[in-house]
């Protein structure tokens, strides 16, 4: 009997779409810390209408470089939050629009509460999101942002999710984090999340908002080898799909433990497999070359980034010759004397080259505050690259 043929949207791997994987795999500590802030916005009240009892949960800072599964996390967390316990909205960045839309855009769905009906609410408050939820562009900015979060906090636990936070308004995002955490002083119950690149840490710099500083941080960059072999393996087997163990080991060899490749690698493989129940080592080799185009087409967006300055170029090619030549992992502080002593620039030059370079994912600091190559088969084609045109 011939097999059932599978559907494009039947693929479980997701590259560069932000779409929730097949397996979460690695994320088990930045999980459990989100899952313990939906808790904590979940207790029990002071009165039907009230703050909360119990202590409203610090900020949580999502950090990673591109393709690390950061939106990917924020798509859990939504999806796993309890409707019936507490809601979540989430906020992305949109360059076109001007700040005051993008903020009164935000209030007008946080307004929106499903369900709620006058009869079931109290009258001010409820009133109060109507009036919110009638906003449309163009209209005036929707200004008493703190008052009409308190508003809609009376009826319902929220979990608010801000994305990319490196591009927002600094005046928009002062706002938003100071009144937030008016609320939160106040026991009301709201939990916020603050995602981006490594250039939100120095974003936050600009913002006067002292106490984000003393958040959390959840810094996601590769995963242990387990981990990649699990989110690889896991959506073929899940679907009674067999791997043979030189076939996964294979795969594996393609990815850097870089979640963006892990997606890459498992999608065209199951893209050839086209219904078969078993992979093996030559249906991974057939998807060798199309692999590696994808994964170049990915090096070459990181190389550009980097090539449209040149001096920023001649900077990242010191600290990869540094990287790769220290016998042990080397601190910020080195590679930034490296850079600066390479390319003939100042403490301060250095150290903004070092952060450009960290935003733009050519190497990633860790918890221990080592450098590391986020993706070392990067470090080979840049050098390629740069030897080629610098002949």
């Amino acid at each position: 009997m011939a097999m059932a043929k599978e559907q494009p949207s039947d693929n479980p791997f997701h590259p560069g779409t932000g779409t929730l994987p097949d397996h979460l795999a690695g994320r088990e500590q930045e999980q459990a810390l989100l899952k313990k802030s939906l808790a904590a916005i979940a207790g029990p009240r002071e009165s039907d209408y009230g703050p909360l009892r119990g202590e409203v949960p610090p900020p949580l800072k999502i950090v990673g470089s591109r393709g690390v599964g950061k939106t990917a996390l924020l798509t859990w967390v939504k999806r796993v939050a309890d409707p019936k316990e507490v809601d979540v909205v989430r906020l992305n960045f949109v360059p076109a629009r001007k700040s005051k839309d993008v903020l009164s855009g935000l209030l007008k769905k946080v307004a929106n509460i499903p369900g709620l009906s006058r009869q079931k609410a109290e009258a001010g408050a409820y009133d109060l999101l109507q009036r919110a939820m009638k906003w449309k562009s163009g209209q005036p900015a929707l200004k008493d942002f703190e008052e009409i979060m308190e508003a809609r906090l009376m009826f319902r636990p929220l979990l608010l999710l801000l994305d990319e936070v490196m591009h927002y308004d600094a005046k928009m995002l002062t706002q938003i984090l100071q009144q937030s955490q008016g609320l939160a002083n106040d026991q009301w119950p709201l939990a916020l999340v603050l995602a981006g690149t490594p250039a939100l840490n120095e974003h936050l710099k600009k913002v006067d908002a002292t106490f984000i500083n003393r958040s959390e941080e959840i810094n996601i960059n590769d995963l242990d080898p387990t981990s990649t072999r699990d989110a690889l393996i896991k959506p073929f087997t899940n679907r009674g799909v067999a791997v043979t163990d030189e076939a996964l080991e294979l795969m594996v060899s393609w990815t850097d433990d870089y979640p963006f490749f892990i997606q890459v690698v498992g999608s065209k493989v199951w893209e050839a497999k086209k219904g078969a129940a078993k992979v093996d080592v030559d249906l991974v080799r057939s998807v060798e070359q199309a692999v590696h185009d994808r994964r170049n087409l990915f090096y070459a967006s990181i190389y550009s980034m980097i090539d449209d300055d040149d001096e920023l170029l001649e900077c990242a090619m010191k600290a990869v010759e540094a990287i790769e030549a220290a016998p042990k992992p080397l601190t910020p502080r080195q590679v930034r004397t490296c850079i600066g002593k390479g390319a003939g620039l100042s403490a301060k030059d250095a150290r903004k080259a070092f952060n450009q370079l960290l935003d733009i994912g050519l190497f990633w600091v860790t918890g221990d505050v080592e450098v590391h190559a986020a993706i070392p088969s990067f470090f080979n084609y840049f050098k390629k690259i740069y030897e080629r045109e610098n002949a």
